[in-house]
Formats: C-alpha cells, structure tokens, sequence
C-alpha cells in the first residue's frame, strides 16, 4: 500500500522563486502606500490633507436597492488587497522548514516597520494605515501560531 506523499519527489524550486515567496505580501502594501503619499503632495493651510483627499475621494457610487448609496475609494482597495494578501500569507505559514523560518521572520520585521512607521511618520498617521498594521500583526501572530501547531503535527506524526 502506498502512502499519499510517501515516496514522492518534490520538485524544489530555483533560488530566485524561494526568495520571492519569502517575501511578505503586506511588504509590497507598505511599499504602495508610501508611494501614494510620495505622490499626493504636501499638505497646504486652505486644503485638506492631499494624502487623504487621495484616499478617501471616491471611484465610483452606487445605488443599492435599500437606498443606500456604497462608494468605493483607494482605502477599500488598500484595505480590500490586504485581506487578500494575509490569505495567501497564512497559506504560506503552512509550510514548514527553514524558508518559512525565514518568511515569518521578514514578515515580523515588517510588522516592526509598520507600527515603527505609524508611531514616527505624520503620512502614516491615518486610520487606514493603523488598519494595514493590525493586518500585518495579525499576519505575523497567526504564521507564529500556525508554524507551530504545522510542527507540532508533523513531529507527533514522524
């Protein structure tokens, strides 16, 4: 009788795709956000704040059938391809040895640079990058705990 995964060879990837999956999506979030503050502009005393003009300004309205009217703007999506990254980045906590060792670890430090960001940084102080932070506490708890509980498992299994 064969064993699922018994015996199969997996196939490892190349150095340069085992260093893009280390690193953390919410990263490439942080990297967005400051781009669109870089370009928004410095805030002006007869104006609001061009950051969050940017931000909040929205895309598009919509009528719902309740009469209500959902505007979408740059927030949501940030807040929207957030979600969607710390998804993919709970998959990758799943894995285990010493890259996801590693990817937890960048992970943690970008944690750091998001609060560190939001601590020091006036472009970070908006309720939207707070949110981005605790996406990215959250990230790093959960890879924590899930590399845990993966290597609890596969050590009581082995």
């Amino acid at each position: 009788m064969v064993m699922p995964g018994v015996g199969v060879h997996h196939r490892q990837s190349s150095l340069p795709v085992r260093i893009i999956r280390m690193i953390p999506l919410m990263l490439l979030v942080l990297i967005a956000y400051f781009t669109v503050a870089l370009f928004a502009g410095d805030p002006t005393d007869d104006l609001k704040d061009p950051l969050l003009k940017v931000l909040t300004d929205p895309w598009f309205s919509m009528g719902l059938p309740s009469g209500g009217v959902w505007s979408f703007t740059l927030e949501h999506v940030f807040i929207g391809v957030s979600l969607i990254f710390l998804f993919f980045e709970l998959v990758k906590a799943t894995g285990i040895g010493g890259e996801a060792i590693a990817e937890m670890a960048v992970s943690t430090v970008v944690f750091i640079l998001f609060l560190v960001l939001f601590l020091t940084m006036k472009s970070a102080a908006t309720s939207l990058f707070f949110i981005l932070t605790m996406i990215s506490f959250i990230d790093v708890l959960a890879g924590y705990i899930i590399g845990i509980k993966v290597a609890r498992r596969d050590f009581s299994v082995g």
